[in-house]
């Protein structure tokens, strides 16, 4: 969370403390109840395997599938969303117990969530939110409240006065839209603070680096950058290097992944918006579980990052080692 309560969201982090807000667009039942199946497997959908994030998920969910018991297939749509409109079709016609998908698009993924409800599969997503069908349950990290606290973060960076540049992610995805959304409306509450770009490189380090090098020729004097996942801030950072500006330009990112924790250690970047995939994935088959079991569980689970920096990255990393996660922790902060 912000800087200032740092020490709070640790802590609240730590517990995997969870609200029950909805994030609107899909229709999920108050309670998420569904009935027993017996079945004891899964399978999992992810948009990509071609991101530290989302492989850190899968890792998250595989140990936790094993703690649970349940087989899990995980499939990678390799951002299509052809592939994982197969992926999903073939997985229902194999009756798998419970359905789980990370969407390539939330509005694309409306079919594959009425393709399980209509043959009975319990469905849930996690990350990015389908636009309709009916959910078990959705998981995912608080998107709007993350781009509030990289906006506190890149004011705070940049004294509080000067020119920012936003780089956003796959804007077909609620998370993307939510967490330009956030920063957004509090970066506007620093009123000598000017966003002079704003621009989207998908979520994809290589292609935030050419969208940087463009700003950069447009915009030589900007004070401050947000990109909104730390791929694109690797991609950001690299643009920034060749420019010779790490530390004149300010960066802050979002996920905590190992390349971006490294950053911040060397005092290359600012911040991070750290949301544990790691923890999401366990927490994302441990949901399933209950599901499986016919458990009460909410229709929405909303889990809290934290805002890390060069002071707080160290414990961070050793909150991820506790957890099991050692592959996000850079070798410097083991």
């Amino acid at each position: 969370m912000r800087t200032t309560r740092t020490a709070i969201v640790l802590t609240a982090l730590l517990a995997l403390s969870l609200s029950g807000c909805s994030r609107g667009g899909t229709q999920t039942s108050a309670t998420g109840t569904a009935p027993a199946s017996g079945k004891k497997d899964a399978t999992i959908i992810m948009s990509t395997l071609g991101n530290p994030f989302f492989i850190s998920v899968k890792d998250g969910a595989e140990a936790q599938a094993a703690k649970s018991g349940i087989t899990l297939n995980v499939q990678n749509a390799d951002n299509s969303d052809a592939t994982f409109l197969n992926q999903a079709t073939t997985a229902i016609s194999k009756q798998t117990g419970i359905l789980i998908l990370d969407p390539v698009g939330s509005q694309s993924a409306i079919t594959s969530v009425t393709q399980a409800n209509s043959a009975s599969i319990p469905v849930m997503a996690f990350d990015r939110k389908p636009s309709g069908g009916n959910l078990a349950t959705f998981v995912g990290y608080n998107a709007v409240q993350a781009g509030k606290n990289a906006a506190d973060a890149l004011a705070k960076a940049v004294g509080g006065k000067g020119k920012v540049v936003e780089i956003q992610g796959i804007l077909g995805t609620n998370v993307a839209q939510d967490r330009s959304k956030g920063f957004q409306q509090q970066i506007a509450t620093y009123k000598d603070i000017t966003v002079v770009a704003q621009q989207a490189a998908d979520f994809d380090r290589a292609k935030a680096l050419n969208v940087m090098t463009n700003v950069l020729q447009a915009n030589p004097d900007i004070d401050g950058v947000y990109a909104a996942n730390d791929e694109m801030a690797m991609g950001v950072l690299s643009a920034i290097k060749a420019r010779n500006l790490v530390g004149k330009i300010k960066l802050v990112g979002n996920d905590g992944i190992a390349d971006a924790l490294a950053a911040v250690a060397a005092g290359e970047m600012y911040a991070t918006n750290a949301e544990s995939p790691y923890a999401l994935g366990q927490k994302v088959v441990s949901l399933a579980g209950d599901v499986l079991s016919g458990k009460q569980v909410r229709g929405d689970e909303t889990l809290e990052g934290q805002l890390v920096t060069k002071e707080t990255v160290k414990k961070y990393a050793e909150y991820l080692l506790g957890i099991g996660d050692s592959a996000s922790v850079p070798a410097n902060l083991k």
